[in-house]
């Protein structure tokens, strides 16, 4: 009767064992699905915030912006403004 609760004793422990192990793999296994996931996850934010940025950078704002249409509509006129004057001061001078 020893022997058969021994041996009882060993093949549950045996069983458990096996049930821990088990858990552990299964385990192991959810979290590198989880963290592919979450890679997964973070590759889609990068790629959104990249074409966002993409968009953003090609839209006509961005291409053609006012203040600089502005400030090249101001610069032609100065040097409008100064080669007349120049042309002036050499008609005078001449």
């Amino acid at each position: 009767i020893n022997r058969a609760l021994l041996r009882n004793e060993r093949a549950t422990a045996r069983l458990l064992f096996s049930l821990m192990k088990s858990e552990l793999e299964k385990e192991k296994l959810h979290q590198l699905k989880w963290q592919e996931r979450v890679k997964d996850w973070k590759l889609i934010q990068k790629n959104r915030v990249i074409q966002s940025f993409r968009e953003f950078m090609a839209s006509e704002e961005m291409q053609n912006p006012s203040t600089v249409k502005t400030e090249m509509e101001n610069m032609i006129k100065e040097q409008i403004v100064l080669s007349e004057q120049r042309l002036r001061v050499l008609q005078h001078v001449g």
